[in-house]
């Protein structure tokens, strides 16, 4: 059973609602033509502008810095799969590999209630005043479906129904990282408009039970239909295919709509006096990538001639048909690692992701930390720089970013550079003059992936309407929890000057009607 609310509070003091990698440039293409009324109706009367999330990273990384308010590089979460400190083998991170605790646990140790929705790759608080629900209906679900209390799932579950599209490993798995089959699109987009009415149900169930300080959902829909349907709603995409866009629409804009009501009726239930936010982590655009050519970029640079000629039979293995020669070739690469100066490691198409060998951090370290370290990774960004299209000539690589990853034997999975390649088309093969020419078979790559910065809107109390620049998806932690008188230590983010003045308590009392206005905003 949950936890009863205090007779007479309100629904909800703080309501934040997460729109999982909704495209800041749709959603503001949309709200200008009235095609998302509600998240319009928000802009005007609130504060809103970018907010900027991890540059390079993908969606792993910018979900824990939201949850901790801190940066990949502190928080330790990079992907789903990171390298093992002290070892040249990767293995599977989850989120209590984080090295800093969700924010609203330091919002119910203050003794708030609070009421936390499948914010993607989140722990789950067994101690909490209220509720949490994780991996129910998220993309990238990292487990079976939990919750505190223990009881809570089970019963979600039962009623609400699980979401086989985005468990890995079932028959009804269609979130994948390859293009779906052209046959599966209706069914994929008709399942997730199913996904996000249940979502939406149960948010406003739990919602109207009321006496929440923070109430916070995360709906995944928008991360889930651009990944697959990019193509879809831009009739200019090399893929776009009339036939099935007549038959399905544009199905990135028909889930933006339809969060765009959801929300308005989740608006609808709470108080004037709630103080909402909403916010996108980050963006998306097509999915235009270099990561199948990446390692074999690396291995042409190694001066061992022999070594690099075993690496790039090996990388030809992993794409064979016979699972023992691909098992082969797996483990040749994790054996022979340790020989190099540079490898690659696992990360979303966004950015490729590089570890170099270290002296003191890895087990037979190459390059030495300091100055041996900063010349090696100067030397690497000028050569992945000069990549181009050897038909065209067109640049591969816009940027390559040095992260903060420590380099002196501190243990850590993060990568020590990220490589942000030309997003304006598809890349089959590199060159340069230094390295010739490189091309790898390419995976049927999906048509959407991720670009850094999303957005927020900002509503209630106090709020001048407006752009805000400079905004951080580390604030957004320390904001909630300043809204409701509650200090967050060691954080990187700070509270966005949106809101003036102490946070409020609610007047209007569970089930009262509200007057935010958003009910001229539904469509039939």
């Amino acid at each position: 059973m949950l936890p009863a609310a205090p007779n007479g509070d309100s629904l909800a003091k703080v309501l934040v609602v997460g729109l999982d990698s909704a495209d800041p440039t749709l959603l503001l293409r949309w709200c200008d033509s009235g095609e998302l009324p509600v998240l319009q109706s928000l802009r005007e009367r609130g504060a809103w502008g970018a907010l900027a999330s991890p540059p390079a990273m993908g969606d792993e990384a910018s979900w824990a810095t939201f949850w901790t308010g801190l940066t990949p590089e502190r928080h330790g979460r990079f992907f789903y799969r990171q390298v093992v400190p002290g070892s040249y083998a990767f293995r599977r991170a989850v989120a209590e590999d984080a090295h800093a605790p969700p924010f609203w646990e330091a919002i119910s140790r203050a003794g708030r209630r609070v009421a936390v929705v499948d914010v993607p790759k989140s722990p789950v608080t067994t101690e909490l005043s209220g509720i949490q629900l994780a991996d129910w209906r998220t993309h990238g679900r990292e487990g079976a479906t939990r919750s505190t209390p223990p009881e809570l799932a089970a019963d979600v579950l039962e009623r609400f129904g699980d979401d086989p599209m985005d468990r890995y490993g079932t028959p009804g798995y269609m979130c994948l990282g390859d293009k779906l089959p052209r046959e599966s699109y209706p069914l994929y987009v008709s399942g997730l408009l199913y996904s996000l009415r249940q979502k939406a149900a149960y948010s406003r169930e739990l919602l109207g039970q009321g006496g929440w300080d923070m109430f916070l959902t995360v709906f995944k829909e928008s991360h889930c239909v651009a990944h697959q349907c990019w193509h879809l709603s831009d009739p200019s995409h090399p893929a776009y295919d009339v036939e099935l866009a007549e038959e399905v629409g544009n199905p990135v804009k028909r889930v933006y709509q339809a969060l765009d009501q959801e929300l308005g009726e989740l608006l609808e239930m709470v108080s004037p006096d709630t103080r909402v936010i909403v916010f996108s982590d980050m963006g998306m655009e097509a999915n235009a990538t270099g990561e199948h050519l990446l390692e074999a970029v690396l291995l042409r640079r190694e001066r061992s001639l022999p070594l690099s000629l075993l690496h790039r039979a090996s990388l030809w293995g992993q794409g064979s048909k016979n699972r023992r020669v691909r098992r082969f070739a797996r483990r040749t690469l994790v054996r022979s690692r340790r020989f190099r100066t540079a490898f690659q490691v696992p990360h979303n198409e966004v950015a490729g992701a590089i570890r170099v060998n270290v002296v003191g951090r890895e087990p037979e370290g190459r390059i030495q930390p300091g100055a041996e370290l900063e010349r090696f990774c100067s030397e690497l960004s000028r050569d992945l720089l000069q990549l181009v299209d050897p038909k065209t000539g067109r640049r591969l690589v816009d940027e390559v970013i040095r992260t903060d990853a420590p380099s002196d034997g501190t243990p850590t999975g993060m990568p020590d550079l990220l490589v942000v390649w030309n997003r304006d088309a598809p890349i089959t093969a590199v060159a340069s003059s230094r390295l010739g020419r490189v091309r790898v078979p390419s995976r049927d790559w999906r048509s959407g992936n991720h670009v850094a910065d999303g957005v927020f809107f900002c509503v209630g109390p106090g709020v001048s309407a407006g752009q805000l620049d400079g905004a951080s998806l580390t604030d957004l932690a320390p904001t909630t929890a300043t809204l409701l008188g509650v200090e967050l230590d060691d954080v990187d983010g700070v509270p966005l000057p949106v809101f003036e003045g102490e946070a409020v308590s609610v007047g209007g009392s569970a089930g009262e009607s509200s007057d935010w206005g958003f009910a001229d905003c539904q469509r039939d």
